[in-house]
């Protein structure tokens, strides 16, 4: 018995033993049961974020308890409360006054009555019939907001007293009417080519034009502008303006989504300006403005337009491209002469230029060339006066084997016989004027 009690007793103090060896290799518990904050990152598109937010919740301007310093240029930019720009006067029934002496005075009597409740069709009818300023190509519109305040402004094509053609542009804010843009091209009655956004910056833009004639020259004037908030006025798009002789269009030709301005030259020419080169001139936008980007001549269709440039490349001893210039304009039977007079007078000039240019490169067709000008016309007296400027140059340049006495020498010719330049200078107001330097430069 004694012996059983004894292994009883053992038995106890070693489970006794056991759970005091287990219970002190427990983890001691955390002094905090909540749960850990987790910091939270910067936005991640398409990401989904779970844990606590930190406690703390005054976040200081200086961005330096932010896990994003852009946050601190959002809260130091908080936005002010917006003013309801919407209200715009009620329509009523104001009076307009006798047209005013000057354009200004006549934008400001536009805008009080406008302010005073009248509606745009009203404002439209008086300048047409009352103030008789709008022609037969004015206008008033009130179908766009073009300065993003909420309400359509009101564009006005007139034509003032003293600045002819003019744009007017008035904007509704805070219940009345401002002028946000009034200008002129110096032409006609301004037309609107285009209204809105053409560069993909979400902000529409007002492409207009205004045509001015001198007796029977007829020209485009053309001007973009666009709003500019941070301004607070409109601002012009294009680097200068463009002066065309037809009216622009606009053609998204790259496939960009930005529309370029497109200007086509299809008239060959007038009395006035003599013979034109056709083509196109594109205007494309830079990221700043839109300026000139390519300019597609089509090739010369008057036998003087490639006579004229093979001139301007031998001016700057171009040598290499003068002289297949000439070539073609004496041997191209397609080109064209502006003059009944061309065959002859053109033919013997363009003799005459290539013996300089054969000259100058001591090239062995000079002598060819003095031979077919002579023969083409032998009587110099009734030949026109190249063929004597020819001769002269040929007969100088064996005695001195000198470019520059040669070229003395007929400029003496020139001097004596004005229609050596006056056969150049006829072919209008877009052809180069020529000097006697420029018949002999060497």
């Amino acid at each position: 018995m004694i012996a059983i009690l004894w292994c009883m007793f053992k038995l106890s103090y070693l489970l006794s033993l056991i759970l005091l060896m287990i219970s002190a290799c427990q983890p001691e518990p955390s002094a905090s049961n909540g749960p850990t904050a987790i910091p939270f990152p910067t936005m991640t598109p398409g990401r989904t974020v779970r844990g606590v937010l930190p406690t703390v919740v005054a976040l200081s301007l200086n961005g330096s308890n932010l896990a994003n310093p852009a946050t601190a240029v959002a809260l130091a930019n908080r936005p002010t409360a917006t003013p309801n720009t919407a209200a715009c006067p009620p329509i009523g029934s104001p009076n307009l006054a006798a047209p005013p002496a000057t354009g200004r005075e006549m934008s400001a009597e536009m805008a009080r009555f406008l302010a005073d409740g009248g509606a745009p069709a009203t404002l439209e009818s008086r300048l047409r019939s009352d103030w008789g300023v709008l022609g037969d190509t004015g206008f008033v519109r009130a179908d766009l907001d073009l300065t993003g305040e909420g309400t359509p402004d009101v564009m006005v094509s007139f034509n003032a007293p003293d600045d002819g053609g003019t744009l007017l542009i008035l904007g509704c804010a805070d219940g009345r009417y401002r002028i946000q843009y009034q200008g002129g091209l110096g032409g006609g009655l301004p037309q609107i080519i285009q209204a809105g956004d053409m560069n993909q910056d979400l902000r529409p833009d007002v492409l207009f034009t205004s045509q001015t004639c001198v007796d029977e020259a007829c020209e485009y004037r053309t001007q973009l502008v666009t709003w500019d908030a941070q301004e607070g006025r409109f601002i012009g798009f294009i680097d200068g303006i463009i002066d065309s002789p037809e009216i622009p269009t606009i053609l998204d030709i790259d496939n960009d989504r930005v529309t370029e301005i497109v200007v086509r030259q299809t008239s060959r020419g007038t009395s006035e300006t003599g013979p034109l080169r056709t083509g196109v001139t594109i205007y494309d936008w830079n990221g700043l403005n839109y300026t000139r980007s390519i300019t597609q001549l089509d090739p010369p269709y008057f036998r003087i337009q490639v006579i004229q440039e093979a001139d301007r490349n031998l001016m700057r001893l171009n040598v290499n491209e003068s002289i297949p210039a000439y070539e073609s304009a004496l041997n191209n039977t397609s080109l064209a002469n502006w003059y009944n007079d061309d065959s002859a007078v053109l033919n013997s000039y363009t003799l005459y230029r290539l013996m300089t240019a054969y000259a100058f490169t001591e090239d062995q067709r000079l002598l060819s060339t003095y031979q077919a000008l002579t023969q083409n016309y032998p009587d110099p007296a009734t030949a026109p006066v190249y063929v004597t400027m020819g001769v002269t140059f040929w007969n100088a340049l064996q005695v001195t084997n000198n470019l520059r006495s040669a070229c003395l020498e007929v400029q003496d010719i020139i001097a004596a016989r004005p229609e050596a330049l006056g056969l150049l200078n006829r072919y209008g107001d877009s052809s180069p004027t020529y000097t006697g330097n420029d018949l002999c430069p060497f």
